[in-house]
């Protein structure tokens, strides 16, 4: 595999042509690979969590390629649910002074990734709530069998909301106001990354005061471990001998610069090197 140097990079990275399946993943760096999903055609490492593409020859105008990439990027979301995974709708675009980002000069066909990624849920069947007491009865139905499926898939595909919402009501609406409806609700939830409201309920000002405290208590555990797994990840990665110094000690000051925290954070999580 040839990885392409910065001098490079920009100039191949425009050679590509074709759509870009363009993610970022709440991840250590090479989640993808439990898929055996193929080498990305470009891969962007941040303080927290990465951005991963590929290069997509075809062409998807059709409606049966554009319902086919759907399904893909579909199954992709479900398949990282565990990593947050959020889509970006665009090419990814090169800056020389990104150090963390690599590029491969190589397309890919989306069968690559069809085989190999999570199936979509079965279809599941609809039980009436309380969408009558709304006085767009119809938009309420399909908002909420979508939150059903939220809760148990947790990401779900457009075509399965469209599907409902035209069996179900075609009698009563055209088909236009109905796709309508269900586009304006799964795009709701997508661009939410498929999260559902938090119902409310009341706290005494003493729950209030020890929830808060507990939540800060876990906020301020989850970014010591945040930090500690970035400092393991750098001087155990790929880029690992760019953290040493001539004398094989670690270059604490370059790490801490690197990663955005501060030498102290580094020094504290840093195994001890055996003389």
């Amino acid at each position: 595999m040839d990885i392409i140097s910065d001098s490079e990079t920009k100039n191949n990275l425009n050679e590509l042509k074709g759509f870009w399946l363009h993610f970022y993943l709440n991840g250590e760096g090479g989640e993808f690979l439990d898929y055996d999903l193929p080498i990305p055609s470009y891969l962007e490492h941040y303080n927290r969590g990465y951005a991963v593409a590929w290069c997509i020859d075809g062409y998807f105008g059709t409606k049966e390629g554009e319902k086919f990439l759907n399904d893909v990027i579909a199954r992709f979301l479900l398949s990282f649910a565990d990593l947050s995974p959020k889509r970006l709708p665009y090419k990814p675009n090169y800056e020389k002074d990104k150090k963390t980002a690599h590029i491969l000069v190589k397309a890919y066909s989306l069968k690559s990734f069809s085989r190999k990624l999570k199936s979509l849920p079965t279809k599941k069947k609809f039980t009436p709530r309380r969408a009558d007491m709304f006085e767009d009865f119809i938009f309420w139905a399909i908002k909420l069998y979508a939150e059903d499926l939220i809760r148990d898939y947790g990401i779900i595909p457009y075509e399965m909301l469209e599907d409902f919402a035209l069996k179900t009501f075609e009698h009563k609406k055209d088909r236009s106001t109905l796709k309508a409806k269900s586009k304006s609700i799964w795009n709701y939830y997508d661009e939410r990354n498929w999260e559902l409201p938090k119902k409310k309920f009341k706290q005494t000002k003493g729950e209030y005061k020890m929830t808060r405290i507990e939540n800060m208590k876990k906020i301020n555990t989850e970014r010591a471990e945040e930090k500690r797994r970035k400092i393991l990840n750098a001087i155990s990665g790929m880029f690992a001998d760019d953290y040493k110094k001539k004398n094989g000690s670690w270059h604490i000051g370059k790490i801490a610069k690197d990663l955005n925290i501060t030498e102290k954070t580094v020094k504290k999580y840093l195994p001890e090197q055996k003389s």
